[in-house]
């Protein structure tokens, strides 16, 4: 294979990156146009393709937080010899690339009529991570144990309270509440510490493990949500294929604390779709760590869109709101399988030419220290990481 091919294909020696992350990014990425586009329609096809919804969103925020470690080894090496600088850098990095988020975000939201935006929720959980990510390892799962068992009910209660807009959008009261997404950030950040994501054989044990307990973990707690969301309704719950079945404004305290704890429809933060999202996203991106070169070449068009993750997310939203205001509704699907093959195209071709995603590249420039080895950032795919 020529090296042009190789290159093309982003086999890891020439392209400097972790292929299984990349590759992980780019589902979410393709998980997150289906569920903006195909669930408007109709039929038993869109229920399939709706798995994707309120499964994206947790990927994004397990690989950010894998993108975090990486970002904190890389500066403690490159000022081996200065922690207190190592830590300055890294808090500068992290409050230029949460502004940046918010700004974009703001930006899309001038012309985004459909498309819940996340970038914005992204900014506020690395400002939160400036605290939490300087934990050990037993510090960060004490954190993950609270934030479940104390944050998400705490959050499903404030979300009855009528607080002030503004302050429900930072908390995340009315799209991505605050602690299930801190639980998945701080997920990717401990995996990244177990050294989860390398090819050494205990990182491939780690991998191994992750994949058949992660998706043995999901499909369990999935499973036995579906059954006691069946037995509530007295019918066989659509319930993991995005139908809501218990919208309640006033909800009785039995109410409540079923749809706190129980309730696995996507986006409802609860604790077990937490837990179960948890899971699927450990196994997932295992499976995706653990893949041969032949996989990983015949997936390499997925990797291109994931490593570029931001560039993608901010164009796609303006892709879907120029299609929808001129199509509607009817155009939407043809929007989305073009909009996938030239992504994909794109994505495979930008790659080749220039590494970095455009504004993986701009995020680059106003956040990297001085004299920090650009290669080495394209080496662990942090670039890309930090925001999706």
């Amino acid at each position: 294979m020529t090296d042009f091919a190789q290159r093309l294909l982003g086999r890891p020696a020439l392209t400097g990156r972790v292929v299984g992350l990349d590759m992980a990014r780019g589902l979410a990425i393709l998980g997150m146009f289906t569920a903006h586009m195909w669930v408007s329609v109709q039929g038993p096809v869109s229920s399939v393709m709706a798995l994707s919804h309120g499964r994206s969103a947790p990927l994004f925020a397990l690989l950010a937080g894998v993108s975090l470690g990486i970002m904190q080894d890389r500066l403690a090496r490159r000022f081996a010899g200065s922690p207190a600088l190592s830590r300055r850098y890294y808090s500068e990095k992290i409050l230029v690339r949460a502004a940046v988020l918010i700004l974009i975000a703001a930006l899309l939201s001038l012309f985004n009529t459909r498309i819940l935006l996340i970038l914005d929720n992204y900014g506020v959980w690395m400002v939160c991570m400036l605290v939490l990510s300087g934990l050990s390892v037993p510090g960060l799962l004490w954190v993950i144990g609270l934030l479940l068992v104390v944050g998400i009910p705490l959050w499903h209660y404030l979300n009855l309270l009528f607080l002030p807009s503004e302050i429900g959008v930072v908390l995340g009261l009315n799209d991505y509440q605050m602690p299930t997404f801190l639980i998945y950030v701080l997920t990717g950040l401990v995996l990244w510490r177990l050294s989860w994501a390398g090819a050494t054989p205990r990182a491939r044990r780690l991998q191994k493990y992750g994949a058949g307990l992660g998706l043995g973990v999901a499909f369990v707690i999935f499973g036995v949500g579906t059954a006691v969301d069946s037995l509530r309704l007295g019918r066989v719950s659509g319930v993991i294929l995005n139908q809501d079945t218990l919208s309640i404004a006033n909800p009785t305290p039995a109410q409540f604390w079923y749809q706190t704890l129980v309730y696995i429809a996507p986006h409802t933060d609860s604790v077990a779709e937490t837990v179960a999202n948890t899971a699927w996203c450990v196994g997932l991106t295992s499976l995706t760590l653990l893949a041969g070169p032949t996989f990983n070449r015949f997936l390499s068009p997925v990797a291109a869109l994931g490593s570029m993750a931001l560039t993608t997310y901010t164009l796609h939203v303006i892709w879907h709101a120029i299609t929808f205001r001129l199509f509607g509704y009817r155009g939407l699907i043809p929007s989305l399988i073009i909009m996938i093959a030239v992504f994909l195209l794109a994505a495979s071709l930008w790659r080749l030419r220039f590494g970095k995603g455009p504004l993986e590249a701009f995020l680059a420039r106003l956040s990297d220290p001085p004299a920090v080895n650009h290669t080495a950032e394209n080496s662990d795919g942090s670039a890309s990481t930090n925001l999706a």
